[in-house]
């Protein structure tokens, strides 16, 4: 009988191990001179970027999708079209929200290795992911970030850099 505990807790400790290492998917931010956010994902899940336009001030969001272990533009919401907002021939198509405020749906534009320009931290670019939201203005402006989704063992994220400019609940 007693070998029963120990082969429970060796058959646990096993479990554990290949928890750890177990694959998933991270959306990976890759910031020049700060390091690489990883932020665990799931197929189907909405990650946000939003910041305030440098010009008009307005607020302005993009909704992307975690589809197919890609990083998929989805939406674009903001107050007016301002300086680089407008529609793009052939991208989604153009709808009217409350308070005269419009949205580009229905992009379906792949953005998996898209390059951002960290803004000034009044620009506040914020990304939204789960439960986590980060201003990586605060973190890391004006540096270069690339985004990415990629599959890597469930223990890779908890290495990498934080992100402390921003609630993580």
């Amino acid at each position: 009988m007693r070998r029963a505990p120990a082969f429970l807790l060796t058959v646990g400790a096993l479990l554990f191990f290949l928890w750890l290492f177990w694959p998933r998917p991270f959306l990976l931010v890759d910031i020049d001179g700060y390091g690489q956010l990883r932020f665990p994902v799931s197929e189907g899940q909405r990650v946000e970027l939003t910041w305030i336009h440098s010009v008009s001030a307005i607020p302005v969001q993009e909704v992307f999708r975690v589809r197919d272990g890609e990083l998929v533009l989805m939406e674009t919401h903001n107050q007016w079209f301002a300086a680089g907002l407008g529609e793009i021939a052939g991208r989604g198509r153009t709808v009217a929200e409350k308070n005269h405020a419009v949205a580009i749906v229905d992009i379906n534009e792949p953005a998996d290795g898209m390059i951002l320009r960290i803004g000034s931290p009044q620009i506040h670019h914020t990304l939204i992911t789960g439960r986590v939201r980060c201003d990586l203005s605060a973190l890391a402006p004006h540096k270069r970030a690339r985004f990415e989704v990629v599959v890597m063992p469930r223990v890779w994220g908890w290495f990498g850099a934080r992100c402390h400019a921003g609630r993580q609940t």
